[in-house]
């Protein structure tokens, strides 16, 4: 009896640990999130007028919760794990990295005046972000810190780059043509589009390129190796953003006739046309396929698109004015999860006051069929992008209070273990 007695009250401990260890995250202000809830699918939504990001779980395509970044994000991407959003802030120069553990921002990198769109090739270690007054592609690390630049002739406004991140092409404001980067700091010849480009998208063997050409309401299709344009696809009106879906298909976002026109890769013919919000903009896809979203802009609302029934199926309010769209690519669930927030990193700039800017738009990568499990509503709202200058008391208030909570908490199922478990030896 002995043995078993204390058998039964080390276990109880044990389920009293966990208790207070649960109980302690919640006082600390920390999510507990179920095994699978680490991202995966995750939609990123910047909102350009309210300098925020929606972050939308593509289960139930429902706001998780809203994260306040830099003024007038305009662009964003996922890193090839899942585990980063950057966020390309136009409003004063900086980038900001959004853990995806905790959906907040740890770290704001300033890479110049007004960046206007940011990739994460899928099987790189860096992402590239379009600087726009400095009419440069600037190159950052996993953290978001500047490495390395190049000029191009002219303020770009889009950009897509291979797997790799090998090769890049580059849209300018105002100009004809397209450029293509390599090694993100070598420009190559530019690629004639007869009118000016504003998004873009790249096969997943680089092997062909897509453009939106606004002016002519039309899909350039570009042969890479070439350079030469060896189709024009007619779309809606004012087409703004475009992606590509996991089976090839071009899903091409029209802003003035409120619709998304669906391409065929084969036959380089529109093969369907579903109405959305006024003013879609951004537009992103899925990697499993299932769910294709798009920003409207003028609405403050995402469509969800059923992508088997070509329809809209949902329409999902965000912040003011979303222009741009990523989705986290499928992706294992992390073994250990950081046991708290990451600090800002020394140096970074705070995120102040939004300002008015245009468009832009986010490419999906990944294939797959998996997706992450419905994160509870109450994720914390605290990535402010302030500066991290070091230990405050305040700071560890919460993770007093987690401490004190344990203890109460194990005391408790002490004081009741002894009162009902044997105890002879």
């Amino acid at each position: 009896m002995a043995r078993n007695g204390r058998f039964v009250r080390a276990q109880i401990t044990r389920a009293g640990m966990v208790l207070a260890a649960v109980a302690g995250l919640a006082a600390a202000g920390l999510p507990v999130l179920p095994a699978g809830a680490n991202g995966v699918g995750t939609v990123y939504v910047a909102n350009e007028g309210s300098g925020s990001v929606s972050v939308i779980e593509h289960v139930g395509n429902t706001v998780l919760v809203t994260v306040p970044v830099g003024p007038a994000p305009r662009g964003v991407a996922v890193t090839p794990d899942g585990r980063i959003a950057f966020v390309a802030n136009s409003g004063n120069g900086t980038v900001s990295a959004i853990d995806r553990d905790y959906y907040q921002v740890s770290n704001t990198t300033r890479v110049g005046k007004a960046p206007e769109a940011v990739v994460a090739p899928a099987d790189a270690t860096f992402s590239m972000v379009a600087e726009g007054p400095g009419s440069e592609i600037v190159t950052i690390d996993a953290v978001g810190a500047r490495v390395k630049a190049v000029q191009v002739p002219g303020k770009p406004i889009a950009l897509v780059a291979n797997r790799s991140g090998s090769r890049a092409y580059v849209a300018l404001e105002g100009n004809a043509n397209v450029y293509p980067v390599d090694d993100g700091d070598r420009v190559g010849a530019p690629i004639p589009m007869g009118n000016p480009v504003v998004a873009m998208a790249l096969t997943s063997d680089g092997g062909t390129l897509y453009a939106v050409v606004p002016e002519t309401n039309s899909l350039a299709i570009v042969e890479a190796a070439s350079g030469k344009i060896a189709a024009s696809v007619p779309v809606g009106l004012t087409p703004l953003g475009l992606t590509i879906a996991p089976d090839g298909r071009i899903f091409v976002s029209n802003s003035i006739s409120n619709d998304v026109t669906v391409v065929d890769p084969a036959s380089r013919k529109a093969v369907a046309t579903i109405a959305v919000g006024k003013r879609p903009v951004g537009i992103a896809i899925g990697p499993d396929g299932a769910f294709g979203y798009v920003a409207n802009n003028q609405d403050n609302t995402v469509s969800v698109i059923d992508m088997a029934r070509l329809e809209q199926s949902k329409i999902v309010n965000v912040g003011s004015r979303p222009i741009a769209i990523a989705v986290a690519p499928v992706q294992m669930v992390p073994a250990t999860r950081p046991a708290g927030p990451a600090p800002q990193a020394q140096g970074s700039k705070p995120p102040s006051g939004a300002v008015v800017g245009g468009a832009s738009e986010a490419v999906s990568r990944g294939t797959g069929a998996s997706g992450p499990s419905v994160l509870p509503k109450s994720m914390p709202n605290t990535g402010d992008g302030s500066v991290w200058a070091g230990p405050d008391p305040l700071t560890y208030l919460p993770y007093a209070g987690a401490g004190i909570g344990f203890g109460l908490v194990l005391a408790f199922v002490r004081r009741r273990v002894a009162r009902t478990i044997p105890t002879r030896d």
